[in-house]
């Protein structure tokens, strides 16, 4: 199977889960401390991004084929 930076395919999929649950947290720190209302909405309309696209990586992994 072929790798890249020593990874397969599903290995770098894993980490972008990672990466986007940290956003997701990131983000949720974020609306929690700002001040102007455009600003959240804004904010969470970058949120539910993240979050939808965190969905699609964990079906990914879930229906990955080794």
């Amino acid at each position: 199977m072929p790798t890249f930076n020593g990874k397969n395919a599903k290995e770098h999929v894993q980490d972008v889960q990672s990466k986007l649950m940290d956003c997701e947290q990131c983000l949720n720190q974020a609306i929690a401390s700002v001040e102007k209302q455009s600003n959240k909405e804004q904010i969470q309309n970058t949120l539910n991004s993240v979050t939808s696209s965190l969905q699609t990586v964990k079906n990914t992994l879930n229906s990955y084929q080794d």
